[in-house]
């Protein structure tokens, strides 16, 4: 096999990444949401075993890695890891493994972050035809385990609580555990500010008269984020958006990105010379979001 710049590529988009050791890959395995069952893992183990060193390593977006396969076993290795009910995970400029933090048991899980990383999965990965890679994170609550606003575009668990003030003795419990300072306990009532709130439903949990409760469940929206040498903070959008309306935000966003990028810009270099404005109106007008 000859190796040039061209075969490192294709090998490198079908999820097999070459290492600093001459004619040594590390197979990169999709994982979704970082789930993967018992005998799958037994299996991969013994992947590991057989083809690598007998050992694995986890990537930042939660998916699995077998270092030290010889190339002349990548094609030998992809059949099993396909055989196990898994499949590889590519790079290049498309969809890449979605990361979601474990929200659905989590006891500050606001949404059901695995469920949902799951239906995006099985809706949007592996979609290819982007001028750069594309990524998507989902995180539970504002405690940002997940990091969301550092992909393409994130998703942050978010509930607005509302007061039954017969039930509420301004006790001020809720006022203790609010980080940002957005409740007051005055005339032994508590009171909530809603331009500092950030919906993480902490006053919520720790009530003891139930007098917080939830009014509504949703989901704050990130685009643009990015790692790497140079890193963005993403633009936050919208709050409380339902999470039915993620798949449609999530498609007008690969959209807009295929129509408007240019090769090698990510989404966030695409939005700045567009127009944030621009690229909210396109995304959020026919939603009804504002």
């Amino acid at each position: 096999m000859i190796f040039n710049d061209d075969l490192i590529k294709t090998l490198k988009d079908g999820g097999f990444i070459k290492q600093k050791q001459k004619d040594y890959y590390s197979i990169r395995i999709r994982v979704v949401a970082g789930n993967i069952t018992a005998e799958q893992m037994r299996k991969v183990s013994e992947l590991a075993e057989k083809y690598g060193r007998g050992y694995v390593t986890f990537t930042v977006r939660l998916g699995i890695e077998i270092p030290w396969v010889h190339y002349s076993k990548l094609q030998e290795v992809k059949e099993e890891v396909e055989r196990i009910g898994l499949a590889m995970a590519g790079c290049g400029p498309r969809v890449r493994p979605i990361v979601a933090c474990k929200g659905t048991i989590c006891p500050y899980g606001l949404i059901d972050t695995q469920g949902l990383a799951k239906k995006l999965d099985d809706e949007f990965f592996p979609t290819p035809g982007f001028p750069h890679k594309f990524k998507m994170g989902i995180s539970g609550c504002p405690n940002n385990c997940t990091k969301p606003q550092f992909n393409d575009i994130g998703f942050q668990g978010q509930v607005e609580p509302e007061l039954s003030e017969d039930l509420c003795t301004g006790c001020g419990l809720c006022a203790d555990v609010c980080d940002v300072k957005a409740i007051t306990i005055k005339d032994n009532l508590a009171r909530r500010d809603d331009d500092k709130c950030i919906y993480c439903g902490s006053c919520i949990r720790v009530c003891p008269m139930d007098a917080w409760k939830r009014k509504r469940n949703g989901v704050a929206v990130f685009v643009g984020g990015k790692f790497g040498k140079k890193y963005n903070f993403g633009y936050h959008i919208a709050d409380l958006v339902d999470v039915e309306k993620i798949p449609n935000i999530i498609e007008k966003t690969m959209n807009f990105y295929k129509s408007n990028g240019i090769s090698k810009e990510r989404l966030y270099d695409t939005i700045n010379r567009i127009g944030l404005e621009n690229f909210k109106k396109e995304i959020l007008e026919d939603e009804n979001i504002k």
